[in-house]
């Protein structure tokens, strides 16, 4: 008994010195090391042997630039990682380089910070050394932006080769850049083998310009040759930044069992060929510019992928086949080709399109597109898919329809009386012989132990808070704006509230009058710098009901009424104007409301407002003044307005290039009348440039734009653009790339006294 107890004893002290050697002396003499600053990190770095594990101690690190260069072992790698996931956080200015091979990079948090360089993690240090098969997991990414929106920045470069990224978190990627990139910008980047997977790709809103991807792999001079890289797994959510979701521009790479969640773009083939694009989910949930996968260049296949109520069309449709550019140079169109397109489901997909693309300079139409085994569903629509271009080289066999159409008959395809339903526990639809599943839940996915940050933006009126105020002095105004939480209301007694500064906003604020019977005025005292009276910074957004802006003053003008920061913006707000009046902005170049370069809006609204006496234009959308395809607003609705005296335009609103990666701007303009409105020598009441999606109607001008265009309109040609029942009364023209114009357009000239009501608009006025 004592010796069997004996040797018990001795074989628990030896599993205790084993388990000790693991966990503290690991193996072949490898270390832990808990550190506290960036002196210590380099001191550890620069002594790191295999299988030796470097402690970031929890707190902020601040301004850190980190580098890492040292050698692991395939079985016994160099670990850096947080002392607790999720407790170790860099902000502030902060960039981190690795190089060098069998490394681990784990469980740390970036968030409210920015980096000076091209990206705040690469996978190569100063000196040019590549990292090779070395790992980031379980990191998160969050709102990690400079001030200004358009200072480009990367959140991830992955150099070398048989590197991964995992179960990490990417999310409030506000600037332009694309959040990961697989960089093929030399020999030795390329049959790279990285694999991107498990991951959460969280939101990333409209950036209103180019340059807004979640992913790409490659460039476009080396995308005829092999990156390999595998992209599985991973989750895409409101992903919005431009058209391209992920972009790929090389070739032989895998996308397989991900999931694009209510994202507005596409998986783009831009470049490259003999890629493979399988068992992927694609769920609109019928939001606007949803879309699929988008086809350039040969040798593809797309295969078993789930396409479901996605409504993009175009660039962004479910399915865009798209011309090339003939004897195309390397960074522009080659045509879609030799591509197979097998057993996927398009259910409730708005638009396939074959010859996307076409124009002047891509003739070139795709060729030899196989499509087998497919489900087209659309009980709704008629149109299965759209031709834009010649497809006599594709080819149809196996194809089942279900469309409004029920006399379709074509080749290879054959009308079937299925049914689908929306399973409402995973949203996807389902019958008796398809059963979908999502390839991972949310729990598999990503850093489980991260939550996101809140989104961007608050919603207006969000909270049910309403604060009543009155007085004449700004300063119960100011004072009870500064106290408010986002989303709160305040209502406004009558009077004329006096301003001595301008009224800056970085919440979400509903201002509304509380009798329309008595004018509530917001003015200046003293002006002399002629700021604006109401400045919407980061993080504002702002509604406003029954208020009169009067930008006079009896020490200078204001600039506006509202006006964006005059410097950069990183956040997108939100602007609802409705029953306001704005006049006596009537010094050089003021306006009624004013958006300045490098800021842009979700929504901007003027409804049932009234603007005159100003000098400027009365609304100022043309900040992105530069051929770069960039623009101030995504949505803007404009309704029931009157606007007399300007001597600048109503409206001016500008996308200026040809840029084709993003949906906007989106303008409608109704129900309005512009009386004496910008007759100056070659100017235009209403100045248009590069409005994508334009529904014009109902307006009246009376002596306006004499001197130039009542409508000057400049628009890309797959723009969709309507114009009609306008009345040109003593004004100047329409002018329009193209014929948008419907047929009830009456210009009528007089040299008489004019008394007119307008026909349209339910606005009287004289002269």
């Amino acid at each position: 008994m004592k010796k069997s107890g004996f040797y018990s004893y001795f074989i628990a002290i030896l599993l205790i010195i084993s388990s000790c050697t693991e966990s503290g002396k690991t193996k072949q003499g490898a270390s832990d090391r808990t550190i506290n600053n960036i002196q210590e990190f380099n001191d550890a770095i620069a002594k790191a042997k295999p299988g030796d594990e470097i402690i970031l101690k929890n707190g902020v690190w601040q301004d850190a630039q980190l580098e890492i260069s040292a050698i692991g072992e395939k079985d016994n790698p160099i670990t850096i990682k947080a002392e607790e996931n999720g407790k170790v956080i860099f902000s502030g200015n902060t960039s981190l380089k690795i190089g060098g091979k069998y490394l681990i990079i784990k469980g740390f948090v970036f968030t409210n910070g920015y980096t000076e360089e091209d990206a705040l993690i690469s996978f190569k240090t100063n000196d040019g050394k590549l990292a090779n098969h070395c790992r980031i997991t379980e990191i998160a990414i969050d709102h990690f932006n400079p001030k200004n929106r358009f200072d480009k920045s990367e959140w991830i470069h992955l150099h070398g080769q048989n590197n991964r990224v995992d179960h990490s978190y990417f999310g409030g990627k506000l600037n332009a850049g694309v959040t990961l990139v697989v960089r093929l910008n030399n020999k030795k980047s390329l049959e790279n083998h990285h694999q991107i997977d498990h991951n959460y790709f969280g939101y990333r809103p409209n950036l209103g310009s180019n340059g807004g991807e979640t992913l790409r792999v490659g460039v476009s001079t080396y995308s005829l040759s092999p990156s390999r890289t595998l992209i599985e797994n991973n989750y895409f959510e409101q992903c919005d930044g431009e058209v391209e979701i992920v972009s790929l521009k090389s070739s032989d790479n895998i996308v397989r069992n991900n999931v694009f969640y209510e994202s507005a773009g596409v998986l783009a083939l831009r470049h490259g060929n003999r890629n493979l694009i399988e068992n992927n989910f694609f769920i609109g949930n019928n939001k606007p510019g949803t879309g699929g996968v988008r086809v350039i260049n040969e040798g593809h296949t797309i295969k078993n992928n789930h396409f479901q109520e996605l409504k993009g069309k175009r660039f962004f449709g479910a399915l865009p086949v798209m011309n090339g550019v003939p004897n195309s140079l390397i960074n522009r169109y080659h045509r879609a080709e030799n591509t197979d397109i097998i057993g996927n489901k398009f259910l409730e997909c708005d638009h396939i399109q074959f010859g996307v693309g076409a124009d002047n300079e891509r003739t070139d139409p795709p060729r030899d597109i196989r499509f087998t085994n497919n489900i087209f569903y659309h009980p709704n629509r008629a149109q299965v898919f759209e031709l834009i271009s010649e497809y006599n080289t594709f080819s149809f066999s196996e194809n089942q329809v279900v469309s409004a159409n029920k006399g379709f008959q074509h080749k290879g395809f054959q009308t079937k009386d299925i049914k689908f339903s929306k399973d409402p526990k995973d949203g996807l639809f389902k019958n008796e012989s398809y059963q979908p599943k999502l390839p991972f839940t949310k729990k598999e996915i990503g850093p489980n132990w991260y939550t996101p940050q809140k989104k961007y933006y608050q919603i207006i009126n969000k909270n049910s808070n309403a604060i009543q105020i009155s007085g004449n002095e700004n300063d119960i105004l100011f004072k009870t704006i500064k106290g408010a939480a986002s989303g709160d209301t305040i209502r406004l007694n009558p009077g004329t509230y006096t301003f001595t500064e301008p009224l800056i906003l970085n919440k979400s604020i509903v201002l509304i009058t509380t009798n329309n019977s008595t004018p509530t005025v917001f003015t200046y005292d003293q002006n002399e710098s002629q700021k604006p009276l109401i400045i919407i910074d980061n993080g504002g957004s702002l509604s406003v009901n029954g208020i009169v802006f009067d930008g006079s003053s009896e020490n200078g003008i204001a600039q506006s009424a509202i006006a964006t920061s005059s410097k950069p913006m990183i956040e997108h707000y939100k602007l609802k104007v409705n029953s306001c009046e704005f006049k006596n902005f009537d010094a050089s170049r003021k306006t009624a409301f004013r958006a300045f370069k490098n800021t842009y809006a979700d929504t901007i609204v003027f409804k049932n407002s009234i603007f005159h006496n100003i000098s400027g234009n009365a609304i100022s959308l043309d900040g992105e003044n530069e051929n770069r395809g960039r623009y101030n607003a995504e949505y803007i609705n404009i309704d029931n307005c009157h606007f007399s005296k300007v001597m600048g335009s109503a409206i001016s609103l500008l996308r200026m290039g040809n840029d084709e990666s993003t949906t906007g701007p989106f303008l409608e303009l109704k129900n309005s009348t512009f009386v004496n409105v910008n007759n100056k020598d070659l100017g235009s009441v209403v100045l248009l440039w590069g409005v994508q999606k334009l529904d014009i109607e109902n307006l009246v001008f009376i002596d306006s734009g004499k001197g130039g265009r009542a409508i000057k309109y400049e628009d890309p040609g797959w723009a969709i653009s309507s114009m009609d029942r306008i009345s040109l009364i003593n004004s100047g023209r329409i002018e329009s790339f193209g014929d948008r114009l419907g047929t009830n357009i009456e210009q009528v000239n007089t040299k008489q006294p004019l008394t007119f009501k307008a026909k349209y608009a339910g606005y009287s006025a004289s002269k």
